[in-house]
C-alpha cells in the first residue's frame, strides 16, 4: 500500500511539472491568436474598480429523502443583495428573507436516474425564480449564480421521463432571467469555484504540437490554469461552447446560446483560478473580470465573492430539516407501505 501511494505521488508531481514547464513556454511564447478566442492573447491583467453599485448573489440548498413509495426533497434559495459605496458595503437585503422556509416536493415511481434529476431540477427551478424575483425587485448591477448560467447537460432528462416536464419548466425559468437582465441592464455571471472542464484546453490543444497536447490530455481547466495564471490576471474570452458541435442544452436556449461567453481568472496568489461565464450585454470581458476580481479578494487563500458566500451559509440546509419533515409526514400520515424507509435506511443488524 506505502508502495502504490508512493508510486500515485510520484505521477501527480510528474504531472504538475509538465503542467507548469507548459505553462511557462505559452507565457513565454506570447502568442497573439488562438482558435475560438474572442480577444488577442491568452493572458491579460485584470484591474480592480472601485465599486458604486448593488450586487446580487443567489444560492440554493437541497434535503432529500427517499421512501419506499416515493421520494421527498426540501429546498431552499434565497438571494442576498449587497450596495457598495467607495467600495465598502453600506446595505444588505435578503428575498425572500434571511432564511426562508424550505419548500417541499415529491414525486413517486421514480428510479435513481430520475431521482437524480428530480432533485437537481427542483433546486435550480427555485434558484433561477428567486434569481428572477430579485432582479425585478431590486434592479441590482449585477446578478451573480453560484454555478453556471446554463443547465448542465447531466441536468437534462430522457424525452419519456416522468421529470421532462420540470426540464421544460427550467428552461422556461432560464429565458425569463435571461430576458430581464438584459432589459434591466443586469449584468448576469455565473462563478464556478471547482470547475473541472474541457473546454479551454481544447481550444489551447488546436495550436499545439503532439507533445504538448499529451501534457493537457491529462490536465482539466484548472489544474492547468493555475500554473498560467498568476494573481490579478485572467485567460481571454471565448463562446461557452464550440460552433462545431451543438451543445445538448444550449439548442435548448435557443438565440441565448449566442451570448454565453466564459473566462477564467485567479484573483488570490494562493488559490485555484474561478471560471467565470457570463450572459454578453453591455460589459465586455474585462469589466466582467474587474468586478469579479474586486469582489473576490477578501482572503489569499480563498478567492470567491463574499456576496456569495453570504448567500451559500444561508441557503444550506441541515439533515435535521428533513428529519423534522419526515417526522411529521408520519405523524399524520400513520403507518402506510409508501413510508416504509428505504432497507438500506434501516438494517437492523447495524
Amino acid at each position: 500500500m506505502h508502495d502504490r501511494l508512493a508510486e500515485l505521488i510520484d505521477n501527480i508531481k510528474a504531472l504538475e511539472e509538465k503542467r507548469e514547464e507548459l505553462a511557462k513556454k505559452l507565457r513565454e511564447e506570447g502568442k497573439e491568436f488562438y482558435p475560438e478566442a474572442l480577444e488577442k492573447n491568452l493572458v491579460h491583467k485584470v484591474e480592480p474598480v472601485e465599486l458604486n453599485c448593488k450586487v446580487a448573489a443567489v444560492d440554493g440548498g437541497l434535503s432529500a429523502q427517499e421512501f419506499h413509495g416515493f421520494d421527498l426533497v426540501l429546498t431552499r434559495a434565497l438571494a442576498v443583495i449587497f450596495e457598495y459605496k467607495n467600495s465598502k458595503r453600506v446595505s444588505h437585503s435578503y428575498h425572500p428573507s434571511r432564511i426562508p422556509e424550505a419548500e417541499t416536493d415529491a414525486l413517486t415511481s421514480l428510479d435513481s436516474h430520475e431521482f437524480t434529476w428530480h432533485k437537481s431540477l427542483t433546486r435550480l427551478k427555485r434558484e433561477i425564480a428567486v434569481a428572477s424575483e430579485t432582479v425585478e425587485k431590486y434592479s441590482p448591477t449585477c446578478m451573480l449564480l453560484d454555478g453556471s448560467i446554463v443547465p448542465q447537460i447531466s441536468d437534462k432528462p430522457s424525452e419519456d421521463s416522468p421529470v421532462r416536464p420540470l426540464y421544460n419548466q427550467l428552461l422556461e425559468g432560464y429565458n425569463k432571467l435571461y430576458s430581464l437582465c438584459e432589459e434591466k441592464e443586469c449584468q448576469l455571471i455565473g462563478v464556478i469555484k471547482d470547475s473541472r472542464g474541457k473546454r479551454f484546453i481544447e481550444i489551447l490543444e488546436k495550436t499545439l504540437p503532439d507533445d504538448d497536447k499529451k501534457v493537457l490530455a491529462t490536465s482539466h481547466d484548472t489544474s492547468f490554469l493555475h500554473f498560467l495564471l498568476k494573481e490579478g490576471e485572467r485567460t481571454f474570452e471565448f463562446h461557452y461552447s464550440s460552433a462545431e458541435r451543438e451543445h445538448q442544452v444550449l439548442k435548448d436556449l435557443g438565440a441565448w446560446s449566442a451570448k454565453m461567453n466564459a473566462l477564467y481568472i485567479k484573483p488570490v496568489k494562493d488559490d485555484r483560478p474561478l471560471r467565470i461565464e457570463f450572459l454578453k450585454t453591455k460589459k465586455n470581458a474585462g469589466e466582467v473580470a474587474s468586478l469579479i476580481y474586486s469582489l473576490s479578494t477578501i482572503n489569499q487563500k480563498y478567492a470567491y465573492p463574499a456576496i456569495l458566500i453570504e448567500a451559500d451559509m444561508r441557503a444550506a440546509m441541515d439533515r435535521t430539516e428533513i428529519e423534522r419533515t419526515c417526522r411529521n409526514l408520519l405523524l399524520k400520515a400513520g403507518r402506510r407501505v409508501s413510508f416504509l424507509p428505504l432497507r438500506r435506511d434501516s438494517r437492523p443488524f447495524r
